[in-house]
């Protein structure tokens, strides 16, 4: 039957339909659709490739974060709570070392979300409870904080950790394996943290007052009004838990608590 009608009827021939001259062309291996074409990846240089499926975020969030460490967002379930916003989430990656738009597109490809609770410590943000404990206080701009050098702030200093990670990534070490990204960043988290507890970095002005052996609060509440002396207290003020009562237990920090 298809040889008669290839007998009868030349392909190539035009062909009137309603009014409309259609041409009947034949085909041959290779004639139909084509992929798209696509660009190669912008860091690796390879055929374009998926990233992550679920996107992480570089914009800090310290209800998120705080969430994200206690798995409640009420303050009251740390053990260093005193009252009404005594406590605070601080992020050991600061969202002001990401806050440029080319670690906006790294987190949401490779994955990495700035508030999780690798990223995280909890610090009392109340400076006679710092002052007791012998840890950082969580008070103002983190740029009045202190790097390695005097002349580094803290987001400048982890902005400079920060360079390394960011000429991987563009080299595209990470995309044969994107999730890489997040240990990477949680193992720089882990490490500021040791330079914040050991005050070797600061977070605020007056940051190395509170390690042991400082002079602490020197009895006041608020940071520009800190005089110079030692605390009035001799670094004992009874502080207590704002739930439950109980004294007050000095510890290390740790990430994620």
């Amino acid at each position: 039957m298809e040889g008669k009608l290839g007998e009868q009827f030349n392909w190539g021939m035009p062909v009137i339909i309603r009014g409309a001259r259609v041409r009947f062309l034949t085909s041959g291996p290779g004639d139909g659709p084509k992929p798209i074409e696509r660009p190669p990846c912008e860091y690796c240089g390879k055929p374009d490739h998926p990233f992550v499926k679920e996107w992480g975020r570089h914009i800090s969030d310290s209800n998120r974060l705080r969430e994200a460490m206690l798995g409640s967002p009420d303050s009251k379930v740390h053990e260093w709570y005193t009252g009404p916003w005594t406590v605070a989430a601080h992020h050991l990656i600061p969202g002001e070392a990401l806050e440029e738009e080319l670690w906006g597109t790294f987190c949401r490809r490779f994955g990495y979300d700035v508030d999780c609770a690798e990223n995280g410590v909890m610090l009392p943000s109340s400076m006679e409870v710092a002052c007791q404990l012998e840890v950082p206080v969580h008070r103002g701009p983190h740029t009045a904080g202190q790097g390695p050098e005097p002349d580094v702030n803290y987001p400048r200093a982890v902005r400079a950790k920060l360079k390394d990670v960011e000429a991987a990534l563009m080299r595209g070490e990470f995309c044969a394996n994107p999730g890489a990204l997040v240990a990477e960043m949680n193992a720089l988290s882990a490490f500021i943290l040791s330079k914040v507890a050991s005050f070797k970095w600061t977070i605020t002005r007056d940051g190395r007052d509170y390690r042991a052996g400082g002079r602490g609060c020197a009895g006041a509440s608020r940071i520009p009004r800190k005089p110079e002396r030692e605390c009035p207290e001799k670094r004992q003020h009874d502080v207590r838990h704002g739930a439950t009562g109980k004294p007050l237990v000095r510890r290390g920090l740790r990430v994620g608590a």
